[in-house]
């Protein structure tokens, strides 16, 4: 590099953050204005410090006064969904429900103002270039979304985002959030662990942590290959594609046995070979499955033979059944047809008789009603009277001459119908004897045409099985099989190929990684002492960052140091041209992850330090933000860099105790229902 290079390098460095936070302010109604608490926030090192109560014994004080949700009110107005878990989102919405929270924050130079609810207001605004003062007071507003789109395209503008993550995710201004401020509840102990699912942050998701939060990183400093994304994705379908066809061919190479056995426990379980589970294919083998075959298909001719010398009689049997029933059938028609013809006699007989009673009953009703020859009543008219005595004669005599007629008639029809009857009782017996015959020659000839099926299926089923075997025993080409191979064998050339490329593209950023990790190193070594140094590796699985002593690593002790060392080694590299991190860094309660306290004081004083170096150099790029129950050194704790002190009670974040809301009814007790004593 030139010295004039470096100049020019130089002059790009950034001399402030790229997101600065610069003022954080909670308001109990924006209409009325009414401040709960307004915080500022400088460039450089602030410490949110949770204050210890030496009066309060009881209970672990410092804990439960407003540092996480400072952090998360914070993370809230660059963009999150959520400001905290629900129980917390719930007691502000009671205690405050016309709350909103409003920030002031420098995107690239430019501030913008910003306003999101915390009650139950649904609408936020943003104005660029004004105070919140005058946010509140305008009529013409922007919304937050605006803001958030600012950040996204400040931020990555300069970045590789489409399909860089895993699963071709779209790269986006949320993930470097979660890289830039990790959820307290993750416990710093993985690079990659940025949010935990119980402090319902709703961030996106990485789809591979480990290999997503890596990307994330590399892309943010310059380490990442615009071509290394489409690499990795390839990689992921091919790795997919080949996992499938290992799985068929996994299939394929178990089939010919899952069809041997499964046609040997047909033919031994449906066709009654017997042995066909164990007995051995060779031809010349006493014992062997084809003789075992042979031997049931003889059995099963046999049964056929046996089954069509009784089909012969039967059909015999059938057909003078079929005879027999004609003459009755014959017999049974005529007399019911002579019943009928003497019955129908009978009817004609009556008919003459039933006509005169019609006629005598029409006179008679007629006898009240006046004549309109005579003009007297009918009945007293001397020719109805002789009409009527005629007509009496008739029915006297018909009925002598054709009652007896009648009577012998129907005992004639009588004995017709019984005789009937007789015949249709022998046609019924007849009829169950011929339908009993049929029957059982239908059920023979059922079981002959499965006989049948058996005889034809079992030499099938015997060479299915020997074309089977000669597939295991490589005596026939398996298809299939060799054609997975094949496509086994591409797929496993074409992931090599993509394997190695990757590789060469992650070792093109070598040298760039090396500055990267001597910025590392450097900060162990400021923190710890000259023995201790810092290594950076890039892997396909991802990034990682490890502090050694001398050439061992220094245990599990350090792990906790490592992410958070990485965090702010990765914040000091955000002054480069060629870096796209926003310059803004949150930590929310480090100590509490099982960090050594004088470790704790030296990692601030070293941040802290590296601060004021900045300044002197012509400004500091980027901001760091870190809660604490645990006092920093007494160097930090001037007013400059200790800039909130929260307590209890009046003095926590909100300025009272938040209480949830009590429900409508009472909730039922174990004890709800019992009768007082």
């Amino acid at each position: 590099m030139t010295h004039a290079d470096g100049a020019a390098q130089q002059s790009a460095r950034r001399t402030r953050p790229l997101v600065w936070v610069k003022e954080i302010v909670l308001y109990k109604s924006i209409d009325p204005v009414s401040e709960i608490r307004r915080m500022t926030f400088s460039r450089g090192v602030n410490i949110v410090q949770g204050e210890v109560s030496e009066t309060d014994g009881a209970f672990e004080s410092g804990h439960g006064i407003g540092k996480t949700t400072v952090c998360r009110l914070i993370r809230f107005c660059l963009g999150e969904k959520t400001f905290g878990q629900k129980h917390l989102m719930d007691e502000v919405k009671h205690c405050f429900p016309e709350a909103y929270v409003g920030a002031v924050i420098e995107v690239d130079g430019t501030d913008w103002a910003v306003l999101r609810p915390l009650g139950n207001r649904k609408k936020e605004f943003a104005l660029e270039r004004e105070t919140l003062d005058s946010l509140i007071r305008s009529e013409t507003t922007k919304p937050f979304r605006d803001f958030v789109d600012r950040l996204a395209a400040v931020v990555l503008s300069e970045v590789p985002v489409a399909e860089v993550l895993t699963g071709g995710q779209t790269l986006q201004w949320l993930h470097v959030l979660g890289m830039c401020s990790r959820d307290q509840e993750s416990r710093y102990d993985r690079f990659w662990n940025w949010r935990h699912t119980r402090s319902e942050s709703d961030a996106p998701r990485l789809g591979k942590p480990k290999i997503d939060a890596g990307l994330c990183l590399r892309a943010i400093i310059g380490l990442l290959d615009p071509a290394e994304p489409q690499v990795r994705a390839k990689l992921e379908q091919l790795e997919a594609s080949l996992e499938k066809t290992r799985t068929k061919l996994k299939d394929e190479r178990a089939e010919p046995a899952f069809h041997i056995t499964r046609l040997r426990k047909s033919l031994a379980a449906d066709y009654g070979v017997e042995d066909a589970n164990d007995a051995p294919l060779e031809r010349d083998r006493f014992f062997g499955l084809p003789t075992a075959a042979a031997t049931r298909l003889e059995a099963l001719r046999g049964e056929v033979a046996r089954i069509d010398e009784q089909l012969a009689p039967l059909d015999r049997q059938i057909a003078l059944a079929a005879a027999s029933l004609l003459e009755p059938t014959e017999l049974k028609d005529q007399l019911t047809a002579a019943s009928e013809v003497t019955g129908e006699g009978t009817d004609v007989l009556l008919a003459d008789i039933e006509q005169l009673r019609s006629i005598r009953q029409l006179i008679k009703d007629a006898e009240a009603s006046l004549c309109r020859f005579g003009g007297i009543l009918i009945e007293q008219c001397s020719f109805v009277q002789g009409r009527l005595e005629q007509i009496d004669e008739q029915l006297r005599e018909q009925q002598r001459t054709t009652l007896p007629s009648v009577a012998e008639r129907e005992q004639v029809a009588a004995r017709l119908a019984e005789q009937a009857k007789r015949q249709q009782t022998l046609i019924e017996r007849i009829r169950e004897r011929l339908n009993e015959l049929n029957r059982q020659k239908n059920d023979l000839v059922e079981k002959r045409r499965s006989l049948n099926d058996q005889i034809r299926h079992i030499p099938a089923m015997l060479a299915e099985i020997q074309d089977w075997n000669a597939i295991v025993e490589g005596a026939k080409p398996n298809s299939a099989v060799q054609s997975l191979e094949t496509d086994l064998a591409n797929a496993q050339s074409e992931i090599a190929s993509a394997e190695a490329t990757l590789a060469q593209l992650i070792t093109a950023q070598a040298g760039r990684l090396k500055l990267f990790e001597s910025q590392f190193d450097g900060v162990v070594k400021r923190t710890l002492t000259a023995d201790f140094k810092g290594v950076v590796e890039t892997e396909e699985e991802g990034i990682s960052f490890r502090i050694m002593r001398r050439e061992s690593l220094s245990g599990e002790a350090y792990e906790t140091l490592a992410v958070l060392l990485a965090d702010l080694a990765l914040l000091f590299e955000s002054n480069a041209a060629h870096v796209h991190h926003p310059g803004i860094l949150l930590h929310d309660s480090p100590r509490e992850a099982d960090l050594n306290e004088r470790i704790y004081h030296r990692l601030l004083d070293m941040a802290d330090a590296h601060a004021q170096e900045a300044r002197q150099n012509g400004g500091i790029p980027y901001q760091y933000i870190v809660t604490t129950t645990t006092s920093p050194s007494r160097h930090l704790q001037r007013k400059s860099v200790t800039t909130i002190r929260l307590g209890d009670g009046p003095s926590s974040l909100f300025k009272m105790q938040l209480e949830a809301a009590k429900p409508q009814t009472p909730e039922p007790t174990l004890f709800d229902g019992e009768a007082d004593p």
